[in-house]
């Protein structure tokens, strides 16, 4: 790990259309800051302009870490069209994205792509090219993937193939993304690294002293909850509802939280619990909060019937704090729920199979407050950025030799 502090590398994040920051942009934050990485690597960071994203990257100044701003296509009509115009007199097959310009302006020894989603690797179409003209390495680090992943024309296979197998290293976060994106292209990639989602080990020793103090079961009301954004196409909060609706559920002693939810998302929930005809006293809706380990102790159970995933940092957050998980079999949730050990593990992601493993769930409540220890301790030993960043940190070094 004995590189010159003068490696330099540029890292793009948040390049989804809309510019929002997500656990997503929580891996490579945490890994920049870290006083291990930063005094060996000098970062230049490139963020989507928007308020969120300004205020994150205030926290990054104070360690000399350089941050850019660019404007999204979907944030400037003008620029967005001039250039779509540009892209289709010169008949190229992807868009000219300029903000990637800043590859060729500087000399750098590795790029760093952040990327939320599987489908988001053709938009790097133009970036790649440039790392190619100017023998640049790059890293993908891909935080998300659907588990129906495919792609619709040999243009677009020949794309991603491109952008994902010319990769230095392209860095996945849960077994079960790279083998989406490897059948999609119907190849396998040489240059698959795995890392993983982890959480300070600060946080983690907070979680464990909050824990201690709030044990599982205190009440005699199961305390669910469902931490994270409101997302029905990835994270199917409908399905849980779907499944509570239950008549079964209807004699039982329950509350269900739904925390980290936007004012969008609440209006969207009451007309689900509406549609479902679920007695509104048993659900509480609780937007974001800075204390997230705090609220997590308040419940039981985290439920996480996602249809997509990538490893949740929800899932993690709340396993560190003691707490099980019940999940569905996608992305990173079946690396983290070892099941009859963890949590729970949904055969499938439909609703007929979530239903049915609710009810291990409530009929195993005596096991509650074990899983709970095991998720924690599975937590602190294998999604702590203490050691995680050390093998991710060694790589990286390797690569910009």
């Amino acid at each position: 790990m004995n590189i010159p502090a003068t490696k330099k590398v540029l890292l793009f994040s948040t390049l989804n259309p809309y510019p929002f920051w997500a656990g997503s942009e929580n891996l490579w934050f945490d890994f920049v800051k870290d006083e291990r990485i930063n005094k060996e690597i000098q970062f230049h960071i490139f963020l989507a302009d928007s308020p969120v994203t300004r205020k994150k990257a205030a926290q990054l100044t104070p360690t000399g870490i350089a941050v850019d701003y660019y404007k999204h296509f979907n944030t400037n009509f003008t620029r967005r069209n001039i250039y779509r115009i540009s892209d289709r007199i010169n008949r190229r097959a992807n868009r000219t994205l300029p903000w990637y310009d800043e590859i060729k302006k500087n000399k750098y020894d590795l790029v760093w792509f952040n990327v939320a989603a599987l489908n988001d690797l053709q938009e790097l179409s133009y970036a790649v090219q440039l790392c190619n003209k100017t023998k640049i390495p790059y890293w993908i680090i891909l935080q998300h993937g659907y588990e129906d992943f495919f792609l619709h024309s040999e243009e677009e296979i020949k794309t991603v193939i491109e952008v994902a197998t010319s990769a230095k290293r392209f860095v996945f976060i849960s077994k079960r993304n790279r083998f989406a994106l490897e059948r999609a292209i119907g190849q396998k990639m040489a240059n698959a690294f795995h890392s993983v989602n982890a959480i300070p080990d600060a946080v983690i020793r907070h979680s464990v002293t909050i824990s201690q103090s709030n044990k599982i079961g205190n009440e005699k009301t199961a305390k669910f909850f469902n931490l994270g954004r409101f997302s029905p196409k990835d994270k199917a909060q409908h399905l849980l509802l779907e499944a509570l609706s239950g008549e079964q559920w209807k004699e039982r002693d329950w509350q269900l939280s739904f925390i980290g939810v936007s004012g969008f998302g609440q209006g969207y929930l009451e007309k689900l619990i509406q549609f479902y005809n679920i007695d509104p006293t048993r659900i509480k809706i609780i937007s974001h909060t800075d204390k997230v380990q705090e609220e997590i102790a308040k419940h039981d159970v985290l439920l996480m019937p996602s249809i997509s995933e990538g490893t949740p940092f929800a899932m993690v957050e709340s396993m560190a704090c003691c707490r099980p998980a019940m999940g569905t079999p996608v992305g990173g949730i079946p690396e983290l729920i070892i099941e009859n050990e963890t949590g729970w593990l949904c055969n499938s992601t439909d609703s007929k199979d979530i239903a049915e493993k609710l009810e291990e769930v409530w009929e195993q409540r005596s096991k509650w407050e074990q899983y709970g220890l095991a998720a924690q301790k599975n937590i602190a030993e294998n999604y702590n950025q203490q050691t995680s960043f050390i093998q991710l940190l060694k790589q990286l070094t390797e690569d910009i030799k």
